[in-house]
């Protein structure tokens, strides 16, 4: 599997998925795995609250990567709000994409592909991209990643991703 042909999502409103910082803050310390309680004790405020705004964060992420795959006329297979994915797929270019929220990117829209990163000028931006997306999910990626072509780099963290669920 290979993803590419990143699309510029960070300039579409919904880049956050139209979460506050705070929530933001709190969406990330679950998605790594803090409970209720934790995330309660951190911002000094009840569960209650928390588990209220769990429910708002999960509608907004829901919202922000529907109106992606929407915008990007995806045909949705799979989402999760909690890790932050949404797996669609294109029958107007025949492929699987994979529409991203993180704290760090906001959402971005990746499709499976060929590669040819090394003609692309967004090679750079997407593998930062991409090393920041492993960083921020916690996922340990190979010697050398660094160096490697960003179509290489998403098939091995967008695996990674969809293996927590199956």
């Amino acid at each position: 599997m290979v993803i590419s042909s990143y699309w510029g999502a960070s300039e579409i409103s919904f880049r956050f998925g139209y979460l506050t910082p705070k929530q933001r803050a709190f969406w990330s310390l679950r998605k790594n795995g803090a409970s209720q309680v934790e995330v309660s004790r951190k911002f000094n405020v009840t569960p209650q609250t928390v588990n209220k705004a769990f429910n708002a964060i999960d509608a907004k992420i829901s919202k922000a990567l529907s109106e992606a795959a929407n915008v990007n006329r995806l045909e949705i297979r799979r989402m999760d709000t909690k890790q932050g994915y949404l797996l669609g797929y294109s029958f107007a270019v025949s492929r699987e994409a994979l529409v991203t929220f993180s704290s760090r990117n906001g959402v971005q829209v990746w499709y499976r592909g060929e590669g040819g990163c090394e003609s692309c000028g967004w090679q750079r931006s997407c593998r930062e991209v991409l090393l920041g997306e492993a960083e921020e999910r916690g996922i340990k990626l190979p010697e050398g990643s660094r160096e490697m072509e960003p179509s290489q780099l998403a098939d091995y963290l967008f695996e990674k991703i969809l293996e927590v669920q199956e």
